[in-house]
C-alpha cells in the first residue's frame, strides 16, 4: 500500500535547504483561475522527474492535486495530463510513467464566489527523483495570484480541456505515426474471418451494374463512405461522453468488466464458442438496393456484419477517444480506421472486370483469428494493470506469450510444410523469450539487513566490526535498483559479511526517522554510510553506487582476508 510521509520529515528538507536537490527547488508550481477552471502549472527541473498520477506500482508515490475553491464555488475532478513513458537506469526493463519538464493540471470550477470569499488554493503532492536518488514526498501549497475565480459556460471549459489533452497527446505521439498505425489496423481488419469471406461477394456487387452511375469505382467509393460515416459517428459519440469514459476508467469494477468482455471475445476467436450475426439480419443486409445508394447502405451496415471480429478493436478505440474527450480526434481516428478498412475495395473494384478470384480462406484465416485472440487477452491484462502488482502483471504477459507461441506455432492446423516449420520456429522463439523474460524478474539482495538502532551500532563498534548503514524507502526506485544490482554483486556480498549491515527505513517518516535523518544529515535516499571499526563515519554515498566503487570503499575498512570468501 502507498504510505504517505509525515509532515515532520519535511522539516529535514528545511534544515538542508542548502542542498541543490531540495524539493522546493526541484519542483515549482503556480496556480491561476480563469475561464471556468483552475490551472496549475508544475515545472520540474532538468534532470529530475516526478511519478505520474497513476504510476502502476503501488509502492510509488503518485502525483496528486487537491483544489480548494473559494466559498460558494465547487471544484470538479482534476484532469491529469498524459504521462511520458521512459525507461530509467534504476527502473528495470519496464518503462515508468512520469511527468517531466512543464506539466499542466486543470479542474473545472462551478458556482459564484461569495463576496468575502478567500482566494483559490491548491495542494500539489509529488515525489521527485533524478537518475541516482529520490527526495522524500513533498507537498506544495499554492494560492492563486491575480484575478478572482469565476465560472464559465460548461461548453467553453470542456473545449479548453479537450484542446489541451489533444495537444499533449499529439506532442508525445505525433499525427503522422498515429494515423498511419490506425490506417494499417483498419487494413488488417480485412483479414479477419468475419470480413475476408465477404470481399469477393462485395466486389462482384460493385461490378454487377452498368451505366455511369453504376461504375464499380463510384459504387466502391460510396460503400467506403458509408463505412466511414458509421465509424466516425461512433468516434464522435465517444468524445462527447468522454468525461464518463474518463471517470469510469478509474473504477476497478469498470476495468474488470472491460477485461471480462475482452476475455469472452478472445474465447470466441479461439473457437471455444461461436458468435455470429443472425441469418435473417444477414439476408436483410444482402437485399439492399442497387446502384450507388445501395452501395452506400451496404457500407453503413458493414459494422453489423463484421461486428464479431472488428468489435473489440472498435471498443478499444472508443475507450481511447473517450479518455481524451476530443470530437475532432474521435472523428479523425475512426474515419482513418474506416479508410484503411475500405481502401482495398476501391482498388479491387477498379480491377473487378479483370479479377478472377481472391486467395481462398482457409487455415491462414484461422491463424489470424487466433492471433487476434491473444491480442485481446493482452489488452485485457493492460486494462487490469492498475489493479495488479508489478510481478503479477509481468507473469500474466509472460504466460500469454508462452500460450501464443504454443497455440500459434503448434496447435493451429493446416498450411504447407514450409509454412508449418516457420510457424513452429516462431512459436518456439516466442516461448523462449517469454520464459526468459519471466525468469529474469528482479530479485532482492542476499545481504541480510538489520533494522538500525543505536544499540546495534554500539555492538558492532564493541566487536570491532565496521558498519554499513543503508538509508532507503519503499517509494525509492534507486534503492530497489541497488538491491537488484550492486548488493547482488558476489564480491560486494562476500565483503558485506564482515560488516554490520543496518537499514534505516525512511518510508513512514515518523519522529524516530526524522531524528535519525537529522543526526546523519541525510539529504535524500538512497544514502549509504560506512563506519569503521571504531564507530567513525569514513565514507558516504548519496544516490546510485556501482558495485566496483562500493566494493573499494568497503575493502578500505576491512582488514585483508577478513571478508568471507575474499
Amino acid at each position: 500500500m502507498r504510505r504517505a510521509i509525515a509532515p515532520g520529515l519535511l522539516a529535514v528538507l528545511v534544515l538542508l535547504a542548502t542542498d541543490a536537490g531540495a524539493a522546493d527547488e526541484v519542483v515549482t508550481g503556480t496556480l491561476s483561475a480563469g475561464e471556468g477552471q483552475a490551472v496549475v502549472e508544475m515545472t520540474v527541473a532538468p534532470g529530475w522527474h516526478v511519478n505520474a498520477h497513476d504510476p502502476r506500482d503501488d509502492f510509488l508515490v503518485p502525483t496528486t492535486l487537491t483544489v480548494v475553491p473559494p466559498d460558494g464555488m465547487r471544484a470538479g475532478a482534476v484532469v491529469y495530463p498524459e504521462p511520458v513513458e521512459r525507461k530509467l537506469t534504476f527502473g528495470g526493463d519496464r518503462p515508468l510513467r512520469l511527468y517531466a519538464g512543464r506539466v499542466r493540471f486543470t479542474a473545472r470550477l462551478e458556482g459564484t464566489p461569495a463576496a468575502d470569499a478567500g482566494p483559490l488554493r491548491a495542494s500539489l503532492r509529488f515525489q521527485a527523483c533524478n537518475d541516482s536518488r529520490c527526495l522524500p514526498p513533498h507537498t506544495l501549497e499554492l494560492v492563486a495570484r491575480g484575478g478572482a475565480a469565476s465560472a464559465a459556460p460548461a461548453g467553453a471549459a470542456g473545449a479548453g480541456l479537450s484542446e489541451n489533452r489533444v495537444r499533449d497527446w499529439i506532442e508525445s505521439s505525433g499525427y503522422v505515426l498515429t494515423f498511419l498505425w490506425v490506417a494499417l489496423l483498419g487494413l488488417a481488419l480485412n483479414l479477419t474471418p468475419c470480413v475476408y469471406p465477404l470481399i469477393s461477394v462485395t466486389v462482384a456487387f460493385f461490378g454487377g451494374a452498368t451505366g455511369a452511375a453504376g461504375r464499380p469505382v463510384v459504387r466502391a467509393l460510396a460503400y467506403v463512405l458509408g463505412i466511414c460515416l458509421t465509424f466516425s459517428g461512433l468516434g464522435v459519440v465517444a468524445a462527447l461522453t468522454g468525461s464518463m469514459f474518463g471517470a469510469a476508467l478509474q473504477r476497478p469494477a469498470v476495468l474488470v468488466t472491460i477485461a471480462t468482455v475482452l476475455v469472452l471475445l478472445a474465447a470466441s476467436n479461439l473457437g471455444l464458442y461461436t458468435f455470429r450475426v443472425p441469418a435473417p439480419l444477414m439476408r436483410r443486409v444482402g437485399r439492399v438496393g442497387e446502384g450507388v445508394l445501395g452501395a452506400f447502405i451496404m457500407g453503413l451496415t458493414m459494422g453489423i456484419v463484421a461486428a464479431p471480429c472488428i468489435g473489440p478493436i472498435v471498443v478499444a478505440l472508443l475507450l481511447f477517444v473517450g479518455a481524451r474527450q476530443s470530437v475532432a480526434l474521435g472523428f479523425a481516428l475512426f474515419f482513418t480506421l474506416a479508410l484503411g478498412m475500405g481502401a482495398p475495395y476501391v482498388a479491387l473494384a477498379a480491377a473487378a472486370g479483370r479479377l478472377r478470384r481472391l486467395p481462398r480462406s482457409g487455415p491462414w484465416l484461422e491463424w489470424v483469428e487466433r492471433a487476434f485472440a491473444f491480442l485481446l487477452l493482452g489488452l485485457a491484462v493492460y486494462f487490469l494493470a492498475p489493479l495488479l502488482r508489478s510481478g503479477t502483471e509481468r507473469t500474466a504477459y509472460a504466460f500469454l506469450g508462452v500460450g501464443a507461441g504454443i497455440v500459434l506455432g503448434f496447435l493451429t492446423p493446416g498450411g504447407r510444410r514450409t509454412a508449418r516449420w516457420s510457424r513452429q520456429l516462431a512459436g518456439l522463439l516466442l516461448v523462449a523469450v517469454s520464459l526468459g523474460w519471466l525468469i529474469s524478474a528482479d530479485a532482492g539482495s542476499p545481504i541480510t539487513w538489520v533494522p538500525f538502532s543505536e544499540e546495534a551500532l554500539a555492538r558492532a563498534t564493541a566487536a570491532g566490526r565496521p558498519a554499513l548503514i543503508d538509508v532507503g524507502a519503499d517509494w525509492c526506485l534507486p534503492c530497489r535498483e541497488m538491491e537488484r544490482t550492486t548488493f547482488r554483486d558476489s564480491a560486494v556480498v562476500r565483503t558485506a559479511a564482515a560488516f554490520a549491515t543496518l537499514k534505516i527505513d525512511a518510508t513512514s517518516g515518523d519522529e524516530r526517522v526524522q531524528a535519525l535523518l537529522e543526526r546523519f544529515g541525510v539529504p535524500g535516499v538512497p544514502t549509504y554510510l560506512l563506519f569503521d571499526a571504531r564507530g567513525r563515519e569514513r565514507r558516504r554515498f548519496v544516490g546510485l553506487v556501482g558495485a566496483p566503487e562500493m566494493l573499494r570503499a568497503m575493502q578500505e575498512l576491512v582488514p585483508a582476508g577478513e571478508a568471507r570468501g575474499g
